[in-house]
């Protein structure tokens, strides 16, 4: 316990004090905010429970990215970084055990997290007390923007002479501010109306939104755990990136269960793999006005338990074989080159499963070629290109010329290919588009300016062909 207490403490305060996480916050108190504004055009006969409910879902969701961003910011920062400039070596040294050294990073980044959520949860419940002003007869509500900016200005004013005066680290004495203050006014709120009036202590705040937030933070947890396991191998656009799609398709859950899981073989057993986040949404019983049961919170909490104890695991076996011995290339990795490498991977990897899925289920061509132009129905094809590209994206990230040339004369082809589909006449159009219509040959056409783009940065050109 000695051993944990002190990587969960130094995983806490490096992530507390990383700029990017203060940055985040601030981001997403500015986006809470303004969805006040944002919230007040829906069609609604009642357009003031409308506007109101409206506001609940665009706030719930924020929070939801926000947490999603700051994990896999804070993850990548205390973890892959460590092991990049080799810092993670003495701490195993020790010894300690590599599993423990996982499961510390964990706690500290979850408790970084749950600070930085509990700070934004607070100014979403004041955000949800002074209500959309739905119609211009509709007052201000005074003591939530008095106290609720005084105790911002506050916070700032004495995080920044603090650094001035006592080298206070400015990124952690704000949040921690932030927090104890803001607590204070949401206390005060709670018994102040709008005309600085006592009221009973809520009034005014749906007790069912509190669950909500509670269901969302499971949600944020386990992207934490995702975030973490991701970082015992990748960077921080590797770890970014996966983040994303655990996000995406843990949200697309149903869709993919309900409507490919009976006909497919992978969606059948993603099924057993991703997430269900759609058990954490809260937005459809709060828009329509249904209680959300204690139960169903409990059991939400122990399947994320459960998927969260899942996921540690796999990350801890990723890093029992990780080496920490030899420098890692990631550190001096330019941004376009990891950004690059992490998508050429993943379309990788998504090529194979959909070539293992025509091998398995012979129903190729149940999916849309668009899917794969260059590939077509073949499944085969798709079995053969993706370990070439797998191949080809993790040279081109350790800085082979040849990969370099190679992906930009293919990103320029495929650019000068749409590009004359574009411009030439209907007939001549169709057959250099191969099946693709021009909105789908049009975003062909700017993915492969982009990575022509990237490709040629100085900054990237440099990793190719300096040393």
């Amino acid at each position: 316990m000695t051993r944990f207490w002190a990587i969960f403490r130094n995983t806490f305060v490096q992530t507390v004090r990383q700029p990017v996480f203060t940055v985040l916050i601030a981001v997403t108190f500015a986006v809470l905010v303004l969805n006040i504004f944002l919230a007040g055009w829906t069609m609604g006969i009642d357009y003031h429970d409308t506007d109101q409910k409206m506001l609940v879902n665009l706030n719930l969701s924020a929070l939801l990215l926000s947490g999603l961003l700051v994990a896999a910011f804070s993850a990548s920062g205390v973890l892959s970084r460590e092991i990049d400039s080799r810092t993670a070596l003495t701490v195993i040294a020790k010894p300690v055990p590599r599993g423990l050294f996982v499961i510390g990073k964990f706690a500290g980044v979850a408790a970084a997290v749950t600070v930085a959520f509990y700070v934004c949860a607070l100014v979403f419940l004041l955000t949800v007390r002074h209500r959309v002003m739905s119609a211009a007869s509709d007052p201000y509500d005074w003591p939530v923007i008095v106290l609720g900016i005084a105790a911002f200005v506050i916070s700032l004013l004495v995080s920044v002479g603090g650094n001035l005066l006592f080298n206070w680290t400015f990124t952690s004495v704000s949040v921690a501010i932030a927090a104890v203050l803001l607590s204070l006014v949401v206390g005060v709120v709670g018994f102040v109306g709008k005309g600085w009036q006592v009221i009973p202590f809520g009034e005014g705040i749906d007790p069912q939104i509190l669950l909500g937030l509670l269901l969302i933070w499971l949600a944020v947890i386990i992207l934490v755990a995702v975030a973490v396991a991701a970082s015992t191998r990748g960077g921080q656009v590797m770890t970014l990136l996966i983040c994303l799609a655990a996000l995406v398709l843990g949200s697309m859950y149903p869709f993919l269960a309900e409507r490919w899981a009976h006909r497919l073989v992978l969606p059948r057993l993603a099924g057993g793999v991703l997430a269900n986040l759609t058990y954490f949404y809260p937005l459809d019983a709060l828009s329509t006005d249904r209680a959300i049961p204690g139960r169903f919170v409990a059991l939400a909490a122990a399947y994320a338990g459960l998927y969260i104890a899942a996921v540690l695991t796999i990350g801890m076996a990723l890093f029992q074989r990780r080496p920490l011995e030899a420098q890692d290339s990631a550190t001096t990795l330019p941004g376009p080159v990891g950004l690059l490498g992490g998508v050429g991977r993943i379309a990788a990897i998504v090529t194979a499963l959909l070539g293992l899925e025509g091998a398995l289920s012979g129903l190729w061509k149940m999916i849309n070629p668009t899917f794969l132009p260059l590939l077509g129905p073949s499944w085969a094809a798709a079995l053969v290109v993706a370990p070439a590209a797998w191949m080809l994206w993790g040279h081109f990230s350790h800085g082979a010329r040849w990969a370099y040339w190679l992906v930009l004369a293919l990103s320029a082809a495929i650019l000068a290919t749409a590009a004359t589909g574009l411009v030439l006449p209907d007939p001549a159009a169709e057959t250099v588009r191969h099946g693709l219509s021009a909105t789908d040959t049009l975003t062909v056409a700017l993915i492969a300016a982009g990575i022509v783009a990237l490709i040629v940065l100085p900054k990237t050109r440099r990793h190719f062909f300096t040393g």
